[in-house]
């Protein structure tokens, strides 16, 4: 199942790829939609290419509880954001979402692109649940939990900015 997200940025795409490569915000991106104890690792700078890694325990409780028996108590959530170098006044780059032991995944792909406003960010992606019967419901559930972690990640977001 196919999903866009769209945000728009008060700021220059220069200060929101500076935030998305800065591990005190990757770490506030963990804590924020986790049990307060992820981990997270970058591998770059904003400069050039870099990744965002986070490894986050999620409770089961954030899913429809006709789910729950698929993935135990605690959703072990591995995130990796792929950001490429720059080109011109964009930035693009890929994220794949792994929920440890349940039967699917989600990936797609990232963008960051001057705006009148500040900057356009886009998500497209895709979520795939192998489950017989039941794949279609899970999938559907997954992205709306995939959305709502956007925008609320991009709210976090929209703070951080404003407070620099």
């Amino acid at each position: 199942m196919q999903f866009t997200h769209k945000h728009t940025f008060a700021a220059s795409v220069t200060d929101v790829v500076t935030m998305l490569a800065d591990s005190d915000f990757a770490k506030l991106r963990a804590e924020a939609a986790g049990d307060g104890k992820g981990s997270v690792i970058v591998d770059g700078s904003a400069e050039t290419a870099f990744t965002v890694s986070i490894r986050r325990i999620v409770p089961a409780t954030s899913i429809p509880a006709e789910f729950r028996s698929f993935v135990g108590s605690d959703l072990h959530v591995r995130y990796t954001e792929a950001w490429q170098a720059p080109d011109r006044d964009d930035r693009v780059g890929t994220f794949a979402v792994e929920i440890v032991g349940a039967p699917g995944h989600v990936s797609g792909a990232v963008g960051l692109t001057p705006s009148d406003a500040g900057t356009e960010f886009l998500a497209t992606g895709e979520v795939k649940v192998s489950v017989p019967l039941f794949g279609g419901m899970i999938e559907r559930a997954v992205v709306s939990a995939v959305e709502k972690g956007l925008a609320d990640e991009l709210a976090s977001a929209d703070t951080w900015l404003a407070s620099r």
